[in-house]
């Protein structure tokens, strides 16, 4: 996928500006940057469910050309907040995301419910399947969503904050699917908050600040200065146990 000068606007608000940039096959990016920087903006936009000024290409061809049906079986999107409020099956929300791969009104099929169970024992809610999903935890809801992605089978996955709700250990299982998808030659885009998480994970780090892209390159190369300049704080490196350099913020000074 291929941003040139992407800029998009609500209303009078412009909230991306000319964005040019790259979301290759095979990486998993990294979007940081301070709340209302248009990361989550910017992933809406790459789904085709806003309006943009620009260009924005997928295989080549400008994704405002791409029927609803096809893109759909190209790019995948978590929302940073889903709510489901009606008690659907665990395995029927799951299979939502088979929807692109079927005909309309046919059923669901052997090799459906083959993907929809491989999704769920992926994220670690195949115990859930039969359950309200009306009666899952944050982070058990949140798993069943990116299953739901799992099974619909991108080539472009965008994910908005997919480890917000989940605990250490579950943070680090969703993160290594996510890159062992990348390995496996996917294009997979996530937002987060916590910097040394996009470092210990992705191949490139894109960083937004007021809705323009100020850095676009690997995790060896960010640096406090450019963490400064993103998030208006100091930065300081330490070391981790294992010799990787980290970042964490300072106290403006008084």
């Amino acid at each position: 996928m291929s941003l040139q000068a992407l800029t998009v606007a609500y209303k009078e608000a412009t909230v991306l500006q000319e964005i040019s940039t790259s979301l290759p096959e095979g990486h998993l990016t990294a979007v940081i940057g301070p709340n209302g920087s248009g990361k989550s903006t910017l992933l809406r936009t790459m789904a085709g469910l806003l309006p943009y000024e620009g260009s924005l290409t997928l295989e080549g061809r400008e994704l405002r050309r791409w029927k609803r049906r096809d893109l759909g079986l190209k790019v995948g999107l978590l929302p940073q907040r889903t709510i489901v409020s009606f008690p659907f099956a665990v395995c029927d929300l799951i299979d939502l995301g088979r929807l692109p791969h079927r005909q309309s009104f046919e059923r669901r099929r052997r090799r459906d419910d083959d993907r929809i169970v491989e999704a769920a024992r992926a994220v670690g809610v195949e115990a859930l399947l039969f359950r309200p999903v009306t009666e899952l935890s944050g982070g058990e809801s949140q798993r069943v969503m990116i299953a739901m992605l799992l099974v619909q089978d991108p080539a472009v996955f965008l994910l908005d904050e997919p480890t917000s709700a989940l605990d250490p250990c579950q943070a680090v299982r969703v993160l290594g699917l996510l890159r062992h998808l990348a390995r496996e030659g996917k294009a997979v885009a996530i937002t987060v908050h916590d910097v040394n998480s996009a470092l210990g994970w992705a191949d490139s780090i894109a960083a937004l600040k007021d809705g323009r892209l100020l850095f676009h390159g690997t995790p060896s190369d960010l640096d406090g200065s450019i963490l400064e300049e993103v998030y208006d704080t100091p930065f300081e490196a330490y070391r981790s146990e294992g010799g990787k350099t980290l970042w964490r913020a300072l106290s403006l000074p008084s």
